[in-house]
C-alpha cells in the first residue's frame, strides 16, 4: 500500500477529506433516519413507529449505499417485506442515497426494570383469556416459537397451573428436567423455546387442586429455581380467569406487557374484558389482542365460514383502546402433533358415548415420534401461520414502545 492509499489527503482549511467524508456520511445517514421518522414507518403495519420505539439501530451511508438495520424480531415475512419496502421508499427520497440494503436483526428492547428472581430476562409477557377454551396455550406457544425462529432468546412458561400443556404442543416428552449443581431446573427446549411446565414435574395423571397461597409459592418457584439464562422474552401462559395465578405475576414481576387472547363470539370477549381490566389495575400495559378461531376456510367449497361469529376483538380493542394483533383462523393441523404419513388414526383417546378426543393424553401417544412443529413454524402453516407469525411481530414492537416509555 501506498502513501496516497494509507495518509488521508489535507483540505484547503487543513481539515483531511477523509474527516469530511465521513462527517458528510454521518450527515446523509442522519437525514435517512429523519426520513423514515417523517414517513411513520411501521405506524400502519406494527401500530407503531418504528424510530420512536429504537427498531431502527444502525444507518450508515456509503458510496450512496444506505445501510438500515431493523433490530425487531420480525417473524412474519409479509410484514418484512412491507417495512422494508417503506424504509427504501423513504431513504430514497435523501439526497445522495442511490440505493438501500435493509436489515433485520432479532433484537428486543430492554425496559432495564429486572428483578434478582430474573436477572437477565429483559420482557416478561404474560398471555391470557377470561376463559378457558380459547386456545391461549396454543397461542402462547406458537408466539414463542414464532419470536424464537427470528433468533431471538425465548423462554416458555408454562404457568397455566390446572391444564399444563406446553410439553404437548412442543413434544417435549421428559417428565423431570435436569438440575444445575445449585439445585436449579433447567428448562426443557424444542424449537428454539426454552420451556418449563408444572407437567414436567407432577404425576401424569395427578390432578391439580392447589390453593391460592400454594399457587402463589409455584409460581415464585417456577420464576426463581429455573435456570431462564439470558432472555429476550420470557412467554409466560396463565390459566383462564384473574385468579392467583396473574396475582402472583404481576405483584412480583416486571411484567412489560400482556396479550389477551380470544374467540369472536360476545361470551368470550365479555371474559376477555375482565382479564383486560384485571391487568390494567395493576398498571400492566396491554398490548393488544390475539382473535383466535376468526373464521373456518371450508376446504371443499373454498369458502370462509365464521363459526363463532365476528367482530368480537373488534368491539373489545375500541372499548379498551388497544389493536388486534391477529386473527387467527381456525386450523385443523392446530390440533395435530404428527407429521402426516405412518398413523391411521390421530393421536387422542377414545370416549364413550363421544367418541376419540384428537388430544394426546395417553403415556404412549405422548411419547410417540415425528412429532410436528407449532404451527407458526411449518412452512405449510398456511394463512394461520402468517397470522400467528404477524401477531409475534406486532407483540415485539408493541414490547419495545412499552421498555422505550418505562425508560423515558
Amino acid at each position: 500500500m501506498d502513501d496516497s492509499d494509507a495518509t488521508p489527503h489535507a483540505g484547503r482549511n487543513g481539515t483531511s477529506t477523509a474527516s469530511a467524508d465521513a462527517g458528510q456520511r454521518d450527515d446523509t445517514a442522519a437525514a435517512v433516519r429523519e426520513a423514515i421518522a417523517s414517513a411513520e414507518v411501521g405506524t400502519e403495519e406494527l401500530y407503531v413507529d418504528l424510530t420512536a420505539i429504537d427498531g431502527v439501530s444502525t444507518i450508515s451511508v456509503r458510496d450512496g449505499v444506505a445501510s438500515v438495520e431493523i433490530s425487531l424480531p420480525v417473524p412474519s415475512q409479509t410484514l418484512r417485506e412491507q417495512l422494508a419496502a417503506d424504509v427504501i421508499a423513504a431513504a430514497e427520497s435523501v439526497d445522495d442515497v442511490e440505493s438501500v440494503d435493509v436489515d433485520f436483526q432479532a433484537s428486543a428492547a430492554d425496559p432495564g426494570e429486572h428483578v434478582d428472581m430474573l436477572p437477565d430476562v429483559k420482557n416478561v409477557v404474560a398471555v391470557a383469556s377470561g376463559k378457558g377454551g380459547v386456545g391461549k396455550s396454543t397461542v402462547a406457544t406458537n408466539l414463542a416459537a414464532a419470536l424464537a425462529d427470528t433468533g431471538a432468546t425465548v423462554g416458555l412458561l408454562d404457568a397455566d397451573v390446572y391444564g399444563p400443556n406446553a410439553p404437548t404442543l412442543l413434544g417435549l416428552d421428559e417428565r423431570q428436567p435436569n438440575a444445575t449443581s445449585d439445585d436449579e431446573m433447567v428448562p426443557r427446549e424444542a424449537y428454539g423455546v426454552r420451556t418449563m411446565s408444572m407437567e414436567f414435574i407432577t404425576g401424569e395423571d395427578d390432578p391439580i387442586i392447589w390453593r391460592g397461597p400454594l399457587v402463589d409459592e409455584f409460581i415464585k418457584q417456577l420464576f426463581g429455581d429455573v435456570r431462564w439464562g439470558k432472555l429476550d422474552y420470557l412467554i409466560v401462559d396463565l390459566p383462564p380467569g384473574t385468579g392467583d395465578a396473574h396475582l402472583s405475576l404481576v405483584q412480583h414481576f416486571p411484567v412489560a406487557g400482556a396479550v389477551i387472547v380470544t374467540t369472536p363470539q360476545e361470551v368470550a370477549v365479555d371474559d376477555a374484558a375482565r382479564g383486560l381490566v384485571g391487568f390494567a389495575r395493576h398498571d400492566t400495559p396491554v398490548l393488544g389482542i390475539v382473535e383466535n378461531m376468526a373464521g373456518f376456510e371450508c376446504p371443499d367449497c373454498e369458502s370462509l365460514h365464521d363459526i363463532f361469529g365476528t367482530g368480537g376483538a373488534d368491539d373489545l380493542a375500541d372499548q379498551f383502546d388497544v389493536p388486534v394483533l391477529g386473527r387467527v383462523p381456525l386450523e385443523p393441523a392446530v390440533g395435530s402433533m404428527d407429521d402426516d404419513g405412518d398413523s391411521g388414526r390421530p393421536p387422542g383417546i377414545d370416549v364413550p358415548l363421544v367418541g376419540r378426543l384428537e388430544l394426546p393424553r395417553t403415556q404412549e401417544e405422548r411419547t410417540q415420534g415425528n412429532r410436528a412443529p407449532p404451527l407458526a413454524c411449518r412452512t405449510d402453516g398456511g394463512a394461520t401461520r402468517e397470522q400467528l407469525r404477524i401477531a409475534a411481530t406486532r407483540i415485539a414492537a408493541r414490547l419495545n414502545e412499552a421498555a422505550v416509555t418505562f425508560r423515558e
